[in-house]
């Protein structure tokens, strides 16, 4: 059976990053499902639109190998307070289920209890969030993987395909897409 990834977006998410995880994402054969915050139109922070699959609250009885999480401010604080994606959050991190975020939505994991010890973020956004902050492009801490921003995208997607699809594939990949 192949695996399956839930990423659920709002407007004000981070384009770079969102696309950059679909895309590698689903190069690795890794089925990605966007679910909209309450609608199926998303606008990104610097104006691109996406189509979802679905909204959050349809996706959330669906069972998933991992969620993942793109930031941008306004996306990251409506993650933070939407009902359905703490819960999402909430059952994966309570079925030791693979949890990613990148830029500012560590803030959302925070907000549902899920950070525990080692995290990154987007700079600035580390004082809100309980845990211990490195400077690092990448952070893999148990089930959690979190992310820097925009130029840390592709090094993110392939740590997640590295957990969902082996280093093989990562590999693999990164010579096709020319990052190795």
């Amino acid at each position: 059976m192949g695996k399956k990834a839930l990423m659920p977006l709002a407007n004000g998410f981070e384009e770079i990053e969102a696309i950059t995880i679909v895309d590698i994402l689903r190069r690795a054969g890794v089925e990605v499902e966007i679910a909209g915050l309450g609608r199926y139109e998303i606008l990104g922070a610097h104006g691109i639109a996406i189509g979802a699959e679905s909204t959050i609250e349809d996706a959330e009885d669906d069972e998933f190998d991992l969620i993942v999480l793109a930031g941008g401010h306004e996306n990251a604080m409506s993650l933070a307070a939407d009902m359905p994606t703490q819960r999402i959050l909430s059952k994966m991190r309570d079925g030791g289920k693979l949890i990613a975020a990148i830029c500012a939505a560590p803030i959302a994991l925070a907000q549902a209890g899920v950070i525990d010890g080692d995290f990154t973020c987007y700079g600035g956004y580390e004082g809100g969030i309980e845990g211990n902050f490195k400077r690092e492009r990448v952070v893999e801490n148990k089930n959690v993987i979190t992310s820097q921003g925009p130029g840390t995208a592709a090094d993110f997607a392939f740590a997640l395909v590295t957990r969902l699809k082996g280093a093989e594939m990562t590999a693999q990949l990164k010579r096709a897409m020319y990052f190795a």
